[in-house]
């Protein structure tokens, strides 16, 4: 049976893969198994329901997309990410949302939202079948019920309203419009409603915990549902998302309540159960995104990611670096990887505050004490500066010359500016040393695509919009939103805010400069929030610099020099649908700008 089994989801995933969104929705008549076999035990179905796990989708994407598309780096390159996020191009070509699957039939989330949709609507389709425990029944249910919802979160808040399919479709019901109501609410807050019923029936289904980790690590659970619910919450609440959904572009004080409570509760369980979750330490924290020794990039503060290894990719060692890396690595010569790479602007730089809390002031440029050190921890987390050695502090020959004339800013293509990105790329990894390191043959990359920090932030962020005071609690939680940002900030070692944004005004505006700062390079999380505040306009024409300066570090060479003009237009809210599918009916519209 496990053979056929194999041949049986094979085919299914083969088939899913290549389909278009009309397609997709014909069900496969390949199939050579009886669905008693498939569908009939927990063991089968939850090899079934695996096949959805391999769809999750990595938002460090391959060759030279990153998920970096506010603006916050720059390239030379036009096949970059950092490239077209500064024109304000179409991000569906390559990476996390390309419409087509390219580099060995790898799906983004369009083909791989679509498929698993369909795949989590035929298993709870066919639940009657399975002979289980209850406890079983529950776990798979559950499991089904989160991926529908999730695939579908992660269209609505890139392309906008679609339609919400909660059961398998015959080809006859395919019309659907992209506009509708459910539960009183419109269009994409409508969608919302629906993700959200399944994101609570998963919560009340998953367990908070699997047992037996060595197996069941990086299979959702409770809190993941309850996150993700909380993050489409909050994300409805949005004035974008409130405008498009028939009401004025200003925050939906409904919404910010709902995700204020859910996400809330969740801080509360999650700190009731510290064993099985919680911040990790600043001193754990690149354990978050990579290793460089032999073990799973899983922590408490993970809720969700894609667990494992993509077949048919070399996700480890040079090979990632050549094929995933290659976004951030400078001077391929030296360092392996590609020259076609993006590195931050000055501006997002800024970002990062002083370490006593204040903000980043333009004539710190000049201060070789102030400029690159007494900032926020993150900053450095983050970037590498000019005279950092990402490989070996003992050979010179992997220094960073970032300064102007530098070697590592003149290789091949150049960088435009000398904030080479950190994150992604932990100290001792390089393609060229020889012998090639241990560090570099372990090493790995995870992006989580939730984890427990955005919890705290959405919390603090969704209350306080609804209380307009951050020292209040939200029903059912047990912390402020002050507290759950501060949660955050403290961990990284960074002082504390105030109730009133500190040095930046205002709490809301606080937030977002501190989401900013915790997720750079994770999930576009930076673009999403430009979005949903509707705030990305603002940055049209802004000038995007880069910081000039000699070897010496002399302050006076130190001078900002504009590289980019950043291009943000009304359609750059929404990406692209396949124009094919944007003309087979009258009720399935292109967004606006991208006719």
């Amino acid at each position: 049976m496990k053979n056929k089994f194999i041949k049986y989801t094979t085919s299914i995933l083969l088939i899913l893969i290549f389909l278009g969104c009309e397609d997709y929705l014909n069900i496969p008549s390949e199939a050579n198994v009886s669905e008693k076999e498939v569908f009939g035990t927990y063991f089968s179905f939850q090899s079934y329901v695996d096949q959805i796990y391999n769809y999750i989708c990595e938002p460090m994407g391959y060759l030279t997309s990153s998920p970096n598309m506010g603006g916050e780096t720059v390239a030379t390159m036009a096949v970059t990410t950092g490239f077209k996020a500064m024109r304000g191009a179409d991000f569906t070509s390559r990476g996390f949302y390309q419409i087509t699957s390219n580099n060995g039939g790898i799906p983004g989330i369009w083909q791989a939202g679509w498929a698993s949709i369909r795949l989590a609507n035929i298993g709870l389709a066919n639940l009657d079948k399975l002979e289980a425990t209850d406890q079983e029944r529950a776990f798979i249910e559950g499991q089904l019920l989160f991926f529908r919802a999730y695939f579908h979160y992660e269209l609505l808040t890139a392309w906008g309203s679609i339609p919400y399919i909660n059961k398998a479709l015959n080809p006859d019901e395919i019309r659907l419009p992209r506009y509708y109501s459910y539960k009183g609410k419109n269009n994409y807050q409508a969608c919302t409603e629906y993700i959200v019923e399944d994101m609570v029936r998963a919560a009340e289904l998953l367990p908070l915990s699997w047992d037996n980790p060595t197996i069941n690590l990086g299979r959702v659970t409770k809190l993941t549902a309850m996150a993700f619910q909380a993050r489409a919450l909050l994300f409805a609440g949005s004035p974008l998302m409130n405008e498009v959904s028939g009401n004025d572009a200003v925050p939906d004080l409904e919404y910010m309540k709902r995700a204020a409570e859910v996400s809330g509760v969740a801080i509360k369980i999650a700190e009731e159960n510290p064993d099985i979750f919680g911040l990790v330490s600043w001193s754990e924290y690149q354990t978050l995104f990579t290793t460089t020794t032999n073990r799973s990039i899983w922590t408490k503060e993970t809720l969700m990611g894609r667990f494992g290894l993509r077949d048919g990719v070399n996700e480890m060692g040079t090979g990632l670096l050549n094929n995933k890396l290659r976004a951030y690595i400078p001077d391929g010569n030296t360092f392996g990887g590609s020259t076609q790479h993006e590195t931050l602007t000055q501006n997002f730089a800024d970002k990062f505050e002083m370490v006593d809390g204040t903000l980043y002031k333009t004539e710190y440029d000049q201060d070789n004490t102030l400029r690159w050190d007494s900032r926020d921890p993150r900053f450095r987390f983050n970037v590498y500066v000019d005279r950092d050695n990402p490989v070996d502090d003992s050979k010179s020959e992997f220094k960073l010359e970032l300064y102007t004339g530098g070697k590592t800013m003149i290789a091949v293509n150049g960088s435009l500016t000398p904030y080479i990105l950190h994150k992604m790329w932990p100290k001792g990894v390089n393609a060229k040393s020889v012998p090639i390191s241990p560090e570099t043959r372990n090493f790995r990359i995870m992006t989580p695509l939730m984890r427990l920090a955005e919890v705290y932030l959405i919390y603090a962020e969704a209350q306080n919009e609804v209380s307009g005071d951050a020292n209040t609690k939200a029903q059912g939680a047990t912390i402020t939103a002050l507290q759950a940002v501060n949660k955050v900030r403290l961990r990284a070692n960074h002082v504390p805010t105030t109730a009133t944004g500190g040095a930046h005004g205002t709490f809301r505006k606080m937030i977002l400069n501190e989401r900013a700062v915790e997720f750079l390079c994770e999930a576009a999380q930076y673009w999403h929030d430009i979005r949903r505040w509707k705030i990305g306009q603002t940055l049209d024409g802004q000038s995007m610099y880069t910081l000039d300066f000699d070897k010496s570090w002399t302050p006076s060479s130190f001078v900002r020099r504009e590289v980019f003009k950043q291009t943000f237009g009304s359609r750059n809210y929404w990406l692209p649908f396949p124009q094919a599918e944007t003309q087979m009916y009258l009720d399935f519209p292109q967004n606006p700008g991208w006719e």
